[in-house]
């Protein structure tokens, strides 16, 4: 099956569904994709600018499509829950549902920070939106 004709089937099985992506490189996107997929990444996490940016409000219930480094599907996730936070009262257990690295909320702030000093936003008292998910479908 060709991929226009694969993103078809998905897109006539998941109307409702937007695109999503992970990360802010192709090399994020291919290995938080894959960590989506096998189950280890349930949770995301992006500033409060950010998430405004954003047409549509993320809402517990909201369907994605989760595309790799390549732009292909590798699963379908729905939301289940949406959590609002300043950076520096993130949870240990928000942190570890992010599933990277060693998982610890040490590592959690030191790779955020630095994704959102890339981005312009960073504060040690900025919101953070924190989207939980789960795996409905591995494409």
């Amino acid at each position: 099956m060709k991929i226009h004709e694969l993103m078809e089937v998905i897109e006539n099985k998941y109307p409702a569904a937007e695109s999503w992506v992970f990360g802010d490189s192709m090399e994020m996107y291919d290995k938080l994709s894959a960590l989506v997929a096998e189950g280890t990444k349930t949770a995301t996490s992006c500033s409060y600018h950010a998430y405004k940016q954003v047409d549509e409000e993320i809402e517990i219930g909201n369907e994605y499509i989760v595309l790799n480094g390549k732009n292909l599907p590798v699963c379908v996730v729905r939301v289940t829950a949406v959590h609002l936070t300043q950076f520096s009262a993130m949870t240990t257990e928000l942190a570890w549902k992010e599933g990277e690295g060693d998982r610890s909320l040490h590592r959690w702030r030191m790779e955020h920070k630095c994704f959102f000093e890339r981005e312009g936003t960073f504060s040690p008292d900025m919101e953070v939106v924190v989207i939980e998910f789960e795996v409905i479908e591995v494409l």
